[in-house]
């Protein structure tokens, strides 16, 4: 029997690397997005196998939408990876409606989406929250980002304490620095709005961001292959070296 994942921010970048390896490992993938163009070029490239829903994870009738289409489906894997950036600048100048849709995609979302579905999920569901090195330190300009994530790291860890009697796993991964849209937003910011523009801007231009394939791997050992306390241990970072003869493996990269 094929096993159910359902991924936000499906239709580009990270969340369409990782639905594509999900599929080639005979999942069942409910893609969710926003913008339906890319959704439908997911469901266009693998048919069946893919649900898409088009939804915004930041509001209440987005996530009964996805609800609904989930219903009583058991869902084996839960991947929160919608996320956006703006508003980006300095804190004093930043407005209260831009920093609370900020937070109900980026936090709002994942905590209640995971509300909303935990009636699909059961012994040996996992969930995985998409984190960032901004969870874990402030970045001039990113303020709303670095606030969201953090709170979304702890989220991760009250989730964790309070599933982990019901046999159903909660990780956060940092994917690491990877050439999405969102990297190229990045570099058409404003410096005086983003000071380390110069910082991300040498990152493309020395190859130096990581392909959204390669962190799709990362993340479906972890979703797949990864032991339970590794799973849940910490925010793994995908530049642990211990953890790299784990899942990169040089046959990964001929599918």
């Amino acid at each position: 029997m094929k096993k159910h994942a359902l991924i936000t921010g499906a239709g580009t970048g990270i969340g369409r690397a990782l639905c594509e390896k999900l599929l080639k490992k005979n999942h069942e993938v409910i893609g969710v997005g926003r913008r339906p163009a890319p959704l439908e070029k997911l469901k266009q490239d693998f048919g069946q196998s893919v649900t898409i829903v088009e939804a915004d994870v930041g509001t209440v009738s987005g996530r009964n939408k996805i609800h609904s289409v989930v219903k009583k489906q058991k869902l084996d894997l839960l991947v929160h990876n919608a996320a956006v950036l703006d508003p980006v600048g300095p804190i004093s100048k930043m407005k209260r409606r831009e920093w609370q849709k900020h937070f109900q995609i980026n936090f709002e979302g994942p905590v209640f989406l995971t509300q909303k579905l935990l009636p699909c999920l059961g012994t040996g569901s996992r969930i995985l929250n998409i984190s960032s090195g901004a969870a874990h330190r402030s970045i001039q300009g990113w303020a709303a980002y670095c606030m969201s994530k953090a709170a979304l790291h702890m989220s991760y860890e009250c989730w964790k304490e309070e599933l982990s009697g019901q046999g159903i796993l909660v990780g956060s991964v940092k994917p690491g620095v990877v050439d999405t849209a969102m990297q190229e937003q990045i570099r058409n910011l404003d410096e005086e709005r983003f000071p380390m523009l110069e910082n991300f801007r040498s990152l493309k231009r020395n190859n130096e961001l990581l392909d959204p394939n390669t962190v799709s791997r990362f993340l479906a050992w972890l979703l797949l292959d990864a032991k339970p306390e590794i799973f849940t241990e910490k925010d793994q970072d995908i530049r642990d070296e211990a953890l790299k003869p784990l899942w990169d493996v040089s046959n990964e990269t001929t599918e």
